[in-house]
């Protein structure tokens, strides 16, 4: 069995605007280059789940992401009635720690949403500011798990010099791995899953992340990005019953990212674990 945990799809409008964003940002980048940001394919709730299906997975999670703190409900909807129409998908919540979190939260139960997804650079929040451990506080309990996007600032400049600006006029340095490992030791009810291996170009950081029991890594958009001895030596240090298969389609093409995964020197065991064992845990399917 193969369950993707990050998966997204755009609504019509904002596709218009992604496309836009992703010409100016790095369009000038060739498309093989492992760092472009680029859809592979339409982006559609449509077009997810034909890759979805092409590549052989069985479920996929989907994880609405706006920037806009207004934007919560109508997405969230909008998840309950993409995974009504398809039962493989399954839908977590968007939730924005400077909108109206306890409405957004109750809403999202409401709809039988599965997770919460927080995207700290699109969002533009630091994930140890109290403002977000508000947030955090308040999903104590709820048994939902959040899938947080993980970046190392540093490492991002280093590989893609010409966003340098970009990252000066956000002033960002909210999600890396002290601001998870933080967020995680206040909040041990919390279940978290840090993106791309646990801290997008920030691998060599890991430390304060691999002991904390509530912390997951998935290796969604990891291919062509880290040596597999590295990601292998990642993966053993974490515990495969800790880490998620997750492509980031369309971020990364679906059937590509599968045969990649297949190709990781894992055991028979490690790769089931990953594959679907631990986000089957996470989510009681």
């Amino acid at each position: 069995m193969l369950i993707d945990c990050h998966t997204h799809a755009f609504q019509a409008d904002d596709l218009t605007v992604l496309r836009e964003r992703l010409t100016f940002l790095d369009d000038h980048l060739p498309p093989d280059s492992p760092h472009k940001w680029q859809l592979h394919g339409p982006g559609s709730l449509e077009g997810l789940a034909q890759s979805m299906a092409a590549c052989g997975a069985d479920r996929w999670v989907l994880l609405p992401v706006a920037g806009k703190k207004d934007r919560a409900a109508d997405l969230n909807r909008w998840a309950a009635a993409a995974a009504a129409a398809e039962p493989r998908l399954i839908p977590f919540a968007m939730i924005h720690p400077l909108g109206p979190v306890a409405e957004d939260l109750r809403l999202a139960q409401e709809l039988g949403l599965r997770g919460v997804k927080l995207h700290p650079f699109i969002q533009r929040f630091a994930l140890d500011h109290p403002v977000s451990m508000d947030l955090l506080a308040s999903l104590e309990g709820t048994n939902l798990p959040v899938l947080v996007d993980t970046l190392y600032v540093a490492g991002l400049v280093e590989a893609k010099p010409h966003l340098g600006w970009v990252v000066e006029m956000f002033n960002f340095r909210g999600c890396e791995p002290v601001q998870i490992a933080r967020a995680a030791v206040a909040h041990p009810g919390v279940r978290f899953i840090a993106a791309h291996g646990g801290s997008l170009y920030g691998w060599d950081h890991l430390e304060p992340l691999y002991d904390l029991d509530n912390v997951f890594f998935d290796i969604s958009y990891l291919m062509g990005l880290i040596a597999t001895d590295r990601l292998m030596a990642i993966i053993r240090r974490k515990g495969p019953e800790r880490v998620l298969y997750g492509s980031d389609c369309p971020w990364r093409d679906a059937v590509a990212f599968r045969a990649w995964f297949e190709d990781l020197p894992l055991s028979r065991w490690e790769r089931e674990r990953i594959a679907a064992g631990t986000i089957s845990g996470l989510l009681d399917l």
